[in-house]
């Protein structure tokens, strides 16, 4: 009978089945807590870019939070090749991503989730896997994002963005929610 099992099982082999792990699966290592911002010192922002005017008004915000005295960060990821050419912020391009998942695999993706941001606003709208995936296993004490189904595993605070997907719009209803004034300096 073990002759015949082995000549079955070379016939028919059984393969195992691959155990597949989900990519949003809870940090026990990092907690999240919630931050306003006369709380927080350093913001990250993660966006998309989708245009050369996402990253003008992108970079206008960068330098109002820069000018209440917030140590700021930009990452953006790129897919498009022709807007590469006109990108002045720190970037991230398809050549960035592991080949075989489609996550980000690079130094400055890596840098990016492991700073201890006190607050990371994701500032797109579009289900983008290498960003939400940099937003989930950020190291950030509070992450922000729009109110969108697709940001739930890898926020903290969903901002609703009522009246349109405007980055405008979403950087106002941010400031509000979270209260923005000039950084204040805590007393030892």
């Amino acid at each position: 009978m073990a002759f015949l099992k082995k000549i079955k099982d070379l016939i028919n082999p059984q393969v195992e089945a691959q155990q597949v792990y989900p990519i949003f699966t809870p940090q026990e290592k990092i907690k999240h807590e919630f931050i306003n911002f006369n709380a927080a010192y350093r913001i990250g922002i993660l966006t998309e870019m989708t245009s050369l005017d996402v990253q003008e008004k992108i970079n206008t915000y960068k330098k109002l939070l820069e000018k209440y005295g917030y140590d700021v960060e930009v990452l953006m990821f790129i897919d498009q090749e022709e807007l590469e050419t006109g990108s002045y912020l720190q970037k991230f391009t398809p050549d960035d991503l592991d080949p075989k998942n489609g996550l980000p695999f690079s130094p400055k993706t890596d840098r990016f989730m492991v700073k201890r941001f006190d607050l990371l606003f994701n500032l797109y709208f579009n289900e983008c896997l290498p960003l939400q995936y940099i937003s989930h296993m950020s190291y950030a004490k509070m992450r922000v994002a729009p109110f969108l189904t697709s940001f739930e595993k890898c926020a903290d605070l969903l901002i609703p963005n009522i009246e349109d997907h405007s980055h405008e719009n979403l950087i106002e209803q941010i400031n509000s929610t979270l209260k923005i004034k000039p950084y204040e300096r805590k007393s030892f």
